[in-house]
């Protein structure tokens, strides 16, 4: 069962695994797959997080969302890390918790359906890609 925030499609490790044994365009064919898929939900994130957070319209680069693959999971994060700096006033330590809850998880909710189709569709081309 997914937990809040998360879409969860039975048997990725194992398509990964499958596809660590073939070449190397149909692995990257998974990843872009992949990435594609996620794409509605980072930029509606961005979006979101402009409209739903205080003072996120005066730096938009803190909105700015990045898509990320790994054998197990496609994540959707910020592209900008964190301010190194303790004493910074600029310094936003509540600004995670606020992404996800203002933008990323209400991106994600938005977009579910349409992520189980596109994951649906990805792994029908890909399996065509493969067996040609």
């Amino acid at each position: 069962m997914p937990a809040e925030g998360e879409v969860y499609v039975r048997g990725m490790r194992e398509l990964s695994r499958a596809f660590a044994y073939a070449d190397r365009d149909s692995r990257r064919e998974l990843r872009e797959a992949f990435k594609e898929v996620a794409q509605p939900v980072a930029r509606d994130a961005e979006g979101l997080a402009v409209a739903r957070i205080p003072r996120m319209a005066s730096s938009p680069r803190w909105s700015l969302m990045r898509v990320g693959v790994t054998r197990t999971t496609v994540y959707v994060a910020p592209k900008q890390r964190g301010l190194r700096n303790r004493a910074d006033p600029r310094r936003r330590p509540n600004l995670a918790d606020l992404l996800m809850g203002r933008a990323m998880e209400p991106a994600l909710e938005q977009n579910q359906h349409e992520i189980e189709a596109a994951v649906e569709h990805a792994l029908d081309r890909l399996a065509d890609h493969f067996n040609h």
